[in-house]
């Protein structure tokens, strides 16, 4: 079963250009899928001899490729017509970026198309890669994407009601379904969107391929990576962070919480980001200097994945967990910060668009607080927002207009 990616749409739109494509993002998230997707796309207007999938998760062909790549890619293409190369598991491959640096240089009538999961490897690509290259980055099911899983009837309300929001949200009426979307959402904050948990139907099914999913990260994108002795840390860390869902962190105190070094800590953290389990946001400040020293939050990529860090699936806490959902769903999208001062006074997220500042705040029952009328005395925005969980509403504070929006309309 094929669930329609959004990213679809946007590596096809490249697919006859020069252009190496990569994608990237965490294990099963559905790059092999959209691998896949891409080669039946091809096969309607290409023959299938000329497009060629190749896993680099069989050590055979790695090896061959890793040898001597050119003869690798001769033996197999056509001479006279367009290749079309999808190479999946490429972060398998020692000195991939010079590999495909040459086939590139050597092989104009190919089109080179990648994916891998982890994006420290695959971010250094670029030195070799430099004008040669398009990124793509590939997350669980979006909330949307979820919907479309569930079935069409989801999607099209949810899309009725967003449209309805963009063209004027004071003429927005509560939908008859938005009960059932936010029970929607709640599955979704409880057991996660990587896809193939998403299609299964039974709970604790869900539970055991979340359990598979997080071991496989463990051994496969941290200790063959990264070495053994970051098994037993990791594991610790990732907990500990899970209790501390978007929370103002810092190293010493997670040092003390996971009993792990804090320089540990601070090496640590980068690999979990750069490996698609978590993602740090700092906190907006005028100084680019000032911002990256002041203390980060933490997020979890996928809520079912913190979830099972705390074995807890039957009452998770959904007030941190709106959050996460929330700053997930901006992150892809948008330049996004907290805002903290020294008196606490504390906005949780704050998006800067075209040199401007736009304040959200995250609430099951929507209101103004106090912290969030300070941002608008600090900076005087044009807009801010609510994110609530069933109002639709908008005031006006000043010169700043504030909308209440729920959830699941989160665009």
């Amino acid at each position: 079963m094929y669930i329609e990616r959004e990213i679809e749409k946007d590596i096809l739109k490249w697919i006859d250009s020069r252009d190496i494509l990569i994608i990237r993002g965490p294990r099963q998230s559905g790059k092999t899928t959209i691998l896949n997707r891409i080669r039946e796309v091809l096969k309607e207007k290409n023959s299938e001899e000329n497009i060629h999938y190749i896993t680099f998760e069989d050590d055979i062909t790695r090896l061959k490729f890793q040898e001597n790549p050119k003869e690798f890619i001769q033996f197999i293409m056509k001479k006279e017509e367009k290749n079309y190369f999808l190479l999946d598991e490429v972060q398998y491959v020692k000195d991939i970026g010079k590999h495909l640096k040459l086939l590139y240089d050597i092989y104009e009538n190919t089109k080179i198309i990648i994916s891998g999961s982890s994006s420290f490897d695959l971010t250094e690509l670029g030195s070799f890669l430099v004008g040669r290259a398009l990124f793509f980055d590939i997350y669980p099911f979006s909330f949307t994407e979820f919907l479309r899983a569930k079935g069409k009837k989801y999607e099209e309300e949810h899309t009725r009601i967003q449209k309805n929001i963009m063209q004027d949200l004071t003429e927005t009426k509560k939908t008859l379904f938005l009960d059932e979307l936010n029970k929607l959402l709640e599955e979704y904050l409880t057991f996660g969107s990587y896809p193939r948990i998403v299609l299964e139907p039974d709970r604790e099914k869900k539970k055991e391929l979340l359990q598979n999913l997080f071991t496989t990260y463990v051994e496969k994108d941290i200790v063959i990576r990264y070495g053994l002795r970051y098994r037993e840390k990791t594991v610790l860390l990732l907990k500990t962070l899970a209790s501390t869902l978007g929370q103002v962190i810092t190293y010493e105190t997670l040092s003390n919480q996971s009993g792990i070094r804090a320089q540990e800590v601070r090496e640590l953290i980068p690999l979990l980001e750069d490996s698609y389990v978590i993602t740090v946001l700092r906190p907006y400040h005028k100084s680019v200097l000032s911002e990256l020293r002041k203390n980060p939050k933490i997020y979890f990529i996928d809520a079912g994945f913190r979830n099972y860090l705390l074995n807890n699936f039957e009452s998770p806490t959904f007030d941190f967990l709106y959050e996460n959902f929330v700053m997930t769903e901006l992150k892809k999208k948008h330049k996004l910060f907290y805002w903290r001062t020294v008196s606490k006074a504390e906005v949780d997220f704050v998006i800067e668009y075209k040199n401007e500042l736009i304040p959200l705040e995250v609430k099951i029952t929507p209101k103004i607080t106090r912290s969030f009328r300070s941002f608008l005395e600090h900076y005087t925005p044009k807009k801010g927002y609510i994110i609530n969980k069933n109002i639709f509403e908008k005031i006006r504070i000043e010169t700043c207009e504030i909308e209440y929006i729920p959830f699941v309309y989160l665009e």
